[in-house]
């Protein structure tokens, strides 16, 4: 069903009315409560955004709101604020870069404009000095040589504003780069964040699928996380995601994504590695994490041991990416069920 007669049945007047009846067509549409899917849907009750709301509805119309749906309108819509505010700032300084340029350039075409017309009344300064006047020749060819070296000077001045101009376009290509990556990257522990996970997981995909390639997700949910962080505080607690996200980032490789998924669990993309050699590297992960003890540099005290519970599963041509997903986090569940610190690949059907 569509916002339109929601609205008017309901008469939504107020930001509490449309929260619930948000959280109401996500639950009829069987979209997942996320926090990116909640600000669609909610400025999609809100009408605040026309085109949003008219992409929704043909998102409905052709069969349902899928994970690529909400990855795509997200990042298109929203994305971060630090990548909004880096990007308004980066196009700025282009903006005035290229602008000073142009004025380079157009003040270089003015002058050799000027210059040809120099040429032209020295040419007829000579033919007249020429026959009239020869003594008057020598004054005029030595305004002519001032004339150039001036235009030769001027062609030196923008050869050097050209090249810092271009230097001045290359740093801001840098910084434009260098905040995509934040707005990608979690800042606790360095991997990727949420965002990049779902941007990649949609690309590599449709990879998959136009190759008829493998692709196997895993999941990774750290044992007993909310202990640390009532035995020893959250410092101690960021401490244990920082370790499990450089123990992460060290197990990837190659076209691999690493990202911290939500809280305490993370994810890691495997592109082109069938379910036994995703497991395997799953395994390899657990115990590199398992021989780990946290100390207290001061102290000497001891922590504790760092283990996770992994689940791993294997993208089928076709699938929803929430089915995909949800696999690997239902055999995550079976290895906590299992007594924690092991890995469970899906069920694979005969």
């Amino acid at each position: 069903m569509l916002i339109d007669k929601r609205v008017g049945e309901v008469g939504i007047d107020t930001s509490a009315q449309w929260a619930r009846l948000c959280l109401e067509l996500m639950a009829e549409h069987d979209v997942a409560p996320t926090p990116s899917n909640y600000c669609l849907w909610y400025h999609y009750i809100a009408g605040s955004l026309p085109s949003l709301k008219q992409e929704i509805d043909q998102a409905l119309q052709a069969g349902g709101f899928k994970f690529e749906d909400s990855v795509r309108l997200f990042e298109k819509y929203f994305g971060t604020e630090r990548e909004t505010k880096g990007l308004e700032r980066i196009g700025s300084d282009l903006t005035e870069t290229i602008s000073r340029v142009i004025n380079q350039i157009g003040a270089a075409g003015q002058n050799s404009h000027e210059f040809g017309d120099r040429l032209r009344d020295f040419d007829g300064s000579l033919r007249q000095a020429a026959a009239n006047d020869g003594q008057g020749v020598q004054k005029i060819v030595l305004n002519l040589i001032q004339t150039t070296q001036d235009m030769a000077s001027q062609n030196r001045a923008l050869h050097d504003q050209l090249q810092g101009s271009s230097a001045q376009v290359t740093l801001l290509r840098d910084h434009l780069q260098q905040v995509r990556n934040e707005a990608m990257t979690d800042g606790l522990t360095g991997v990727g964040n949420r965002r990049c996970f779902d941007l990649k997981l949609v690309e590599h995909s449709t990879a998959a699928l136009q190759s008829s390639a493998e692709l196997c997700v895993v999941l990774i949910d750290i044992d007993h996380f909310k202990r640390f962080n009532d035995t020893y505080g959250h410092r101690v607690g960021d401490q244990v995601l920082r370790v499990v996200g450089a123990q992460l980032k060290a197990a990837s490789d190659g076209d691999d994504v690493a990202a911290r998924y939500g809280g305490e669990e993370f994810a890691l993309l495997l592109p082109n590695c069938p379910l036994p050699a995703a497991t395997a590297r799953a395994d390899q992960l657990r115990r590199a994490l398992s021989e780990q003890y946290l100390r207290n540099k001061a102290t000497g005290e001891c922590f504790g041991q760092v283990t996770v519970s992994i689940g791993v599963a294997r993208y089928r041509a076709n699938e929803p990416l929430e089915d995909f997903i949800g696999r690997a986090d239902s055999a995550l569940y079976r290895a906590k069920r299992q007594g924690r610190n092991c890995v469970i690949a899906e069920a694979v059907a005969a």
